[in-house]
């Protein structure tokens, strides 16, 4: 005669603290080094956005992610080593759409300035959390440091200088401004658009682009240029 199953209370009964307190959670799915750094990269970034790098602790990182605090040792050595490689991990994939602008030999400088600005404003009104970390914390970088790890942030940069002269000197941009008051003063003020733009509002982040764009050319370019030159249609 075989016997009776045991049912789940008794089961529940002889397992372990470890097995008990485990036991109706999900699995989790078992990712490579470089895919779990990436998944704490994430959510402590949602944490500083709403905290702070100076609020947001280790702890209140792995309680999220449902680790120990000892295990984000093996995936980070500090919580400033953290924020360094959220930071540069930010501005690397902002570069990384700059080069594709600036690899289309077949664009004049006016139009391949016109794409850099259009790209960076919808970046600002698309990824709101990227943005916000990257322009609040930045300044906890130490300023030794600063020029080595967040190197992408000079290049791009140095993008819009170097079309705006590239533009002056094929005779499209006007010779009387400086490129790179120009350049800084651009990325200045839009750099905060982030914080009017509204995800539900009537206007969608490729139009404010566009827009902003537009206008960036057309008190940049001089008359002549204007007269013939159009903004890409894609």
């Amino acid at each position: 005669m075989s016997k009776p199953e045991p049912n789940a209370d008794a089961l529940l009964a002889n397992s372990s603290p470890r097995q008990r307190a485990t036991r109706g959670r999900p699995t989790r799915k078992r990712l490579s080094h470089e895919e779990r750094r990436r998944e704490i990269m994430h959510v402590a970034k949602q944490i500083i956005h709403r905290k702070g790098s100076e609020a947001a602790s280790l702890q209140e990182i792995a309680d999220a992610l449902n680790m120990k605090k000892a295990s984000l040792y093996y995936y980070f050595s500090s919580k400033e080593e953290l924020l360094q490689d959220i930071l540069t991990t930010i501005i690397g994939e902002g570069m990384t759409r700059v080069r594709g602008i600036l690899e289309r030999q077949q664009d004049d400088p006016l139009t391949r300035l016109w794409r850099l600005v259009a790209s960076h404003i919808h970046h600002l009104c698309a990824d709101v959390v990227d943005v916000a970390v990257f322009l609040h914390e930045r300044k906890m970088i130490p300023p030794d440091k600063r020029k080595t790890l967040l190197a992408d942030d000079y290049a791009y940069e140095a993008a819009f200088i170097d079309t705006i002269r590239a533009g002056q000197r094929a005779g499209q941009i006007r010779d009387d401004i400086d490129a790179k008051l120009v350049a800084l003063s651009l990325l200045g003020s839009t750099n905060w658009t982030y914080t009017w733009y509204k995800s539900d509002g009537d206007l969608a982040p490729a139009f404010i682009g566009s827009q902003f764009a537009t206008m960036t050319i057309n008190s940049l370019a001089n008359e002549a240029t204007l007269r013939s030159w159009q903004p890409p249609s894609a």
